[in-house]
């Protein structure tokens, strides 16, 4: 019974993630996200500012060992999506 409703709880918080990184990435550098892009391309502090504005979006706060060490989007789309389901930092 459980499993169907963390399966939901899941799909939610992914999409929310989703739609909070690729609004802000859209927003900030004009295009959308691409499986070739790389968070560590980004200028340092453009993507301090990319990552506050996903905050913003979201409503909850990434810790800096959150975002460190994230590749891709959809990495940060997957991390957001954890800190949602835990209710915000853990």
């Amino acid at each position: 019974m459980i499993a169907p409703l963390m399966i939901a709880e899941r799909l939610e918080a992914r999409a929310l993630a989703a739609n909070a990184v690729r609004s802000a990435f859209y927003e900030r550098f004009g295009e959308h996200p691409s499986a070739e892009d790389r968070l560590w391309q980004i200028d340092p502090i453009a993507r301090l500012d990319f990552v506050g504005d996903v905050e913003l979006k979201l409503g909850v706060a990434f810790r800096d060992e959150d975002v460190e060490f994230l590749d891709t989007p959809s990495d940060l789309i997957e991390r957001g999506a954890e800190i949602l389901i835990r209710g915000g930092v853990r």
